[in-house]
């Protein structure tokens, strides 16, 4: 399992040996230390996330990396954190995107669309676990505006104008739920994902994993995607199945006619402009990119061209 190519955590990958009943023993291991100084969402859900990961690996068919043990006495590391096993895979990289290089660039087409199904159906998969109640945030979709409106003034972006365009567009057109509220992963993107070929080994990255309508995870993924190429100037790879296709896709997956996607569309690009506002500003504010990283500019242009797109 790579280190991690987000902002939220520090994964550590160490090689752990020690003398049990059986004698020595060696294991490839993730120590996942919670966030510090770069804290990047409003409240931070480290237990949460390692809960959900343990009980999707002890109860569903969703490949998740082994849930070890969590931690929770920031004395030890100077920060609680917990104990993953290693998946062994490839993950495609936000940084080059994917889109202009690395493995799956280097792909054939074929292994790029089953890339994309693979990541699709696991998707769907989650979408579909049975898990005992869990206190994971608001899960209506009227609640989430709010709570994302709240949340702007942490992200560092409330009064952007296309942000608030698009808080104004989603409390306009808040759906009525349309069944009861799933397990959400909160970060469906191929980068999450360690693959094995074009298999699926494992879905990291729980940190903000919640309740709600599942088409807010299919928009999430189809946004994060579209950022990655449109969204900076790069071409799209060949073979990767385009929007339609791929919510016909994860539609016969989930068993599901999706339901106000408009809506889940323009959540996610409001949420995602949030986020790298924040990045944004932890990166630049401590040096470690030029003053004018493009980040957050190119989120809220892709924004508002959703905005344009959806008629609002």
């Amino acid at each position: 399992m790579p280190p991690s190519t987000g902002f939220s955590a520090e994964n550590l990958v160490v090689d752990a040996t020690w003398t049990g009943p059986g004698g020595p023993a060696r294991r490839r291991l993730v120590v996942r230390v919670a966030p510090t100084t770069y804290q990047l969402h409003p409240r931070p859900r480290f237990w949460q996330q390692y809960h959900v990961q343990r009980l999707l690996g002890e109860r569903t068919d969703v490949p998740v990396a082994p849930a070890l043990g969590f931690e929770p006495d920031p004395e030890v590391l100077g920060a609680p954190f917990c104990v993953l096993g290693h998946v062994a895979g490839v993950v495609p990289a936000d940084l080059p995107s994917y889109h202009r290089e690395g493995w799956l660039h280097d792909a054939p087409a074929p292994m790029r669309a089953a890339v994309w199904r693979h990541a699709v159906d696991v998707l769907a998969r989650i979408h579909r676990v049975n898990l005992p109640p869990l206190d994971l945030g608001p899960s209506e979709p009227a609640a989430q505006v709010e709570e994302l409106a709240a949340d702007l003034d942490f992200y560092g972006c409330a009064t952007d104008p296309h942000i608030r365009a698009g808080i104004g567009a989603l409390r306009a057109t808040v759906p009525a739920q349309a069944g009861p509220p799933v397990l959400l992963w909160g970060d469906a993107r191929l980068g999450n994902i360690v693959f094995d070929g074009a298999s699926v080994a494992a879905v990291l990255d729980w940190e903000t994993a919640g309740l709600g309508a599942p088409e807010a995870d299919l928009a999430w993924f189809l946004h994060l995607d579209r950022h990655l190429s449109e969204g900076i100037g790069a071409d799209r790879l060949p073979g990767l199945p385009d929007r339609a296709a791929t919510v016909a896709h994860w539609a016969r997956r989930a068993g599901r006619v999706p339901h106000a996607l408009d809506f889940h569309r323009v959540l996610a690009a409001v949420r995602f402009a949030a986020v790298t506002a924040r990045v944004t500003a932890l990166l630049t504010g401590h040096r470690l990119v030029p003053a004018d990283f493009p980040l957050h500019r190119n989120a809220t242009r892709l924004l508002a061209t959703t905005l344009k797109e959806v008629g609002t």
